[in-house]
């Protein structure tokens, strides 16, 4: 690679592809050129992967194509997450002496120039670029990318078995007969089988006396 500025970085996780696994970022703007030996479509591809920041709006910066500017306000983080490769996808045609990126006709001379320019948020980076010739639907893509708040886990949540009154109408539920319960009649029978025999006791205390008396008036 020959760029007279610029870092490079051994940043970078063995999950990832190797693309992803070294940058460069400068402290100013920077970029490269690319030649483009001839007419048609293109698709630069510009991969990124955040492996410094963690949390957004730590590293933003912009992006020109022949000082035309493609992409505003970058941020990797927030795109992606940490860690995560996330590509950016520039499509364009070249006819003869002009470049037609979006609604825009710019001078073209044989190449293009990729700028990464600097803003008050960090340092501009790009961890590799891919030029391929073709269009957007030729180009190979990422998977999705699954964010945390899309991976969730569903609580089990263990309900009542429903009863008949849950299902029928409260004038369909058949009435069931009340139940008997075993009880004994009385709370406690035995308190009135000892009030029934106060009066044989009483009855037996007044006939002891009489006979005693009866026996020695004899």
């Amino acid at each position: 690679e020959i760029l007279s500025s610029g870092i490079n970085a051994e940043y970078g996780h063995p999950q990832d592809r190797i693309l992803y696994q070294t940058e460069r970022y400068n402290f100013e703007s920077f970029g490269y050129t690319i030649p483009v030996p001839k007419d048609g479509e293109y698709v630069l591809v510009l991969k990124f992967c955040e492996v410094y920041f963690q949390a957004a709006n730590q590293k933003v910066f912009d992006v020109k194509l022949n000082n035309q500017p493609v992409i505003v306000g970058l941020d990797i983080f927030s795109k992606a997450g940490y860690g995560t490769a996330h590509d950016e996808y520039v499509p364009f045609r070249i006819q003869g002496d002009a470049l037609y990126i979006s609604d825009y006709k710019l001078a073209f001379s044989g190449e293009v120039n990729v700028e990464f320019v600097k803003t008050p948020y960090d340092n501009p980076k790009i961890n590799a670029i891919v030029l391929y010739e073709g269009t957007a639907a030729d180009v190979p893509k990422l998977p999705p990318l699954q964010r945390d708040e899309e991976i969730v886990q569903e609580e089990l949540i263990q309900e009542d078995p429903l009863t008949v009154e849950d299902v029928l109408p409260e004038e369909q539920v058949p009435k069931q007969p009340p139940k008997k319960v075993s009880r004994p009649k009385k709370a406690n029978p035995y308190d009135e089988q000892n009030t029934q025999y106060w009066p044989i006791l009483i009855s037996i205390g007044v006939f002891l006396p009489t006979v005693i008396l009866l026996c020695k008036s004899m």
